[in-house]
């Protein structure tokens, strides 16, 4: 297999029209660039030396008509694949495309999936119905042992090429398992339940806020042990400690990456931890609240809480 054909493995998973869609490679910085055909892709592809290619998961079309027609699972736990395909197989009747990326492996699902464009639910617009479903439904399905620093949504979702190089690691991105070309339906996923507990949970804390500006207890507490956090660095770091000390206690950049490269004893880069603090400051990002994290990344608060 070379690189085109495994595009056109992954191009295969998608409706029509299929272009225009977004493509990014190392080349590019990691910055979508929208493309218009297989053949402009591989130019991208071509010019960054097949490293870090990746194809949004869904065209303009479907972003535009807010279409959420495929179910991205992004698997860092190696040993959690054989439980996530038999769940997925459970639930949905789903036999889904398995790319090994080096690091773990990226699951896709495609799935049979109408237009959610004006649609609302208990207050949420479309748009955040989307993007709910599409981090519910790989967290769900997953049993919660996906990278839950991964937000994926409409906009956001990008799969590696099979035969690119993963630049983390210098490894090709092979084909695990192959699709068998169904699209399930997921109409049985309680994810209404999962909008309605939310929406419960957001207004019970607007109602009992307490919290004073610029001082949240968990993570004042959390800051405490220095040094002490052996697993979820890096969610601690991106979902809570970053966007507390940036966007709540409005440290500069350069004070915030010293104090996290400290607190977390160098096992984070300050590279890393600079790239993603400019990147939280830049969204106004701000740190997660426990009754969110214990719905979304039980394992997480359960250390939080420890």
């Amino acid at each position: 297999m070379n690189i085109s054909e495994g595009l056109d493995y992954v191009l295969s998973h998608f409706e029509e029209p299929i272009f225009p869609r977004t493509i990014s490679t190392k080349m590019t910085r990691n910055r979508q660039v929208l493309i218009h055909s297989k053949k402009e892709a591989l130019y991208h592809f071509k010019e960054s030396n097949y490293v870090d290619c990746r194809i949004s998961a869904f065209s303009q079309y479907e972003i535009q008509q807010e279409i959420p027609n495929l179910v991205f699972i992004d698997l860092d736990d190696k040993s959690a694949l054989e439980g996530t395909l038999q769940f997925i197989g459970m639930k949905i009747k789903g036999m889904p495309s398995v790319l090994s990326t080096g690091n773990g492996y990226a699951i896709l699902q495609p799935i049979q999936m109408n237009s959610w464009k004006s649609i609302t639910c208990l207050g949420k617009t479309s748009e955040d119905l989307t993007k709910l479903f599409l981090q519910y439904s790989e967290r769900y399905l997953s049993c919660g042992r996906c990278d839950t620093a991964n937000h994926p949504s409409l906009k956001s979702c990008l799969i590696r090429i099979p035969e690119s190089i993963n630049s983390k690691n210098g490894n090709k991105v092979v084909i695990q398992m192959l699709w068998d070309e169904k699209r399930p339906n997921t109409h049985t996923l309680p994810f209404i339940k999962f909008v309605d507990d939310l929406v419960r949970q957001e207004q019970k804390i607007k109602h009992n806020s307490k919290i004073k500006t610029g001082k949240i207890q968990y993570i004042e507490e959390l800051l405490k042990k220095k040094g002490k956090m052996k697993n979820q660095r890096k969610n601690a770091c991106n979902l809570i400690i970053l966007p507390y000390l940036i966007n709540i206690k409005k440290l500069s950049i350069e004070i915030v990456t010293e104090i996290v490269y400290d607190y977390f004893k160098g096992h984070i880069s300050k590279n890393d931890i600079q790239y993603h603090a400019m990147y939280i400051a830049k969204k106004g990002i701000l740190p997660y609240n426990l009754i969110k994290m214990k719905i979304n990344d039980p394992e997480l608060y359960e250390i939080v809480r420890r």
